[in-house]
């Protein structure tokens, strides 16, 4: 499975929101005994009129053994990964800056790599990103500020 779409997102202008997502928005939207699980599909009714991000780790993270042991939410997150309006974000130009982050220690907060992965994205001036889906604001709070990215 490669990316739905060559183009770069940040440079169609018809877009009105691009919206990176976060693992845990998909982990509450693809199970219901998630304590986020209504909230998720509330959100969902917005994030569906948008392009979403969804960067390579994100999916690796998602589609782990707990979720490809449900069939029924291993098809929905298919389903969902398959929109014309969801893009699959290559991570090749953030890994290295994120993984020096996840090793060195030197951050105020404990993130996993894949977050460091998320926060470089955003920090990417180059890289359009309006909002993010999480449910993990502590995480990203600060550079959400600075790039001035909603966190929904």
């Amino acid at each position: 499975m490669g990316q739905l779409r060559k183009k770069n997102p940040s440079t169609n202008p018809r877009i009105l929101k691009i919206a990176l997502v976060d693992t845990c928005f998909w982990y509450a939207l693809l199970d219901e005994r998630d304590p986020y699980h209504k909230q998720a599909q509330i959100m969902w009714g917005n994030l569906n009129s948008m392009q979403y991000l969804i960067p390579w780790p994100v999916m690796y993270e998602t589609l782990r053994t707990r979720l490809a042991r449900r069939p029924i939410a291993m098809q929905k997150f298919a389903t969902l990964l398959k929109r014309p309006n969801a893009i699959h974000l290559d991570d090749t130009r953030y890994r290295v800056e994120a993984l020096s982050m996840t090793l060195s220690g030197r951050q105020s907060l404990a993130l996993s790599l894949v977050d460091n992965v998320l926060r470089v994205m955003i920090s990417d001036i180059s890289l359009r990103v309006d909002c993010l889906y999480t449910f993990n604001q502590k995480d990203f709070r600060d550079v959400c500020s600075r790039r001035s990215v909603a966190i929904i």
